[in-house]
């Protein structure tokens, strides 16, 4: 009697763990995913022709606006509404340039980039230079590659401020300009508006030397490593 009950048991302990193993899932195997290494430098660094084409597009719009702009002013002489047209057409004009170089603008942004890489292969040729007097040149080379960006950097930034201070005078002075209309003194409100368009032609100039600066750095744009 007691052998047939650890028989039973034996029995049942077997039965029993087989229904255990046969209910938990099987062990599922995970591959490790392959890794594609790519390099993606030439996608990420800046580019000189890019930020030469993106400042481009902003001189070229601005001398675009500025192509009939004293027909306008003549224009205007019998009609405040096309006056106030034009000062309104100054002052986007003045703000796109403004926008085009601020701090946020890709522009900036790129330009900041180039700086912080030229000067890591400046660093890094001077570092090779103790051992190879051979890289001095190729460190001085980058040396007036970044003066010359820096020149760059700084006349956008004259720019910038240049457009703000134009920007409040259009806004200042817009009142005064649509009362010399309605006071039938034309003369008066079309000399207003040819100051503003002096400012606006040398913001011109002075854009298009950044352009021509611009120019100066790409025609010198190293390989994409």
């Amino acid at each position: 009697m007691k052998a047939y009950v650890f028989t039973v048991g034996l029995t049942f302990c077997l039965v029993t763990g087989l229904s255990v193993a046969q209910s938990e899932p099987a062990a599922t195997v995970v591959e490790k995913p392959t890794t594609l290494t790519t390099s993606t430098t030439s996608a990420t660094q800046p580019d000189m022709s890019d930020l030469f084409n993106k400042v481009n597009s902003v001189a070229e719009e601005l001398q675009l606006n500025l192509s009939d702009l004293e027909k306008n002013i003549q224009e205007s002489r019998n009609s405040i509404e096309k006056g106030a047209q034009i000062l309104d057409e100054m002052l986007v004009s003045v703000r796109k340039v403004h926008q085009g170089m601020a701090e946020e603008s890709e522009i900036w942004q790129e330009l900041s980039a180039l700086l912080d890489l030229w000067e890591q292969r400046r660093n890094a040729a001077l570092q090779k230079s103790e051992s190879n007097p051979a890289f001095l040149p190729i460190a001085k080379a980058w040396e007036d590659k970044l003066k010359t960006a820096k020149g760059l950097q700084r006349q956008i930034s004259t720019e910038r401020a240049n457009s703000v201070a134009l920007m409040r005078s259009i806004e200042a002075d817009r009142d005064i300009v649509l009362s010399y209309y309605e006071l039938g003194q034309a003369d008066k409100a079309i000399e207003s508006l040819q100051k503003v368009s002096t400012n606006l032609a040398n913001l011109n100039n002075n854009i298009q030397n950044i352009v021509k600066v611009a120019g100066s750095i790409d025609r010198q744009q190293p390989i994409p490593q």
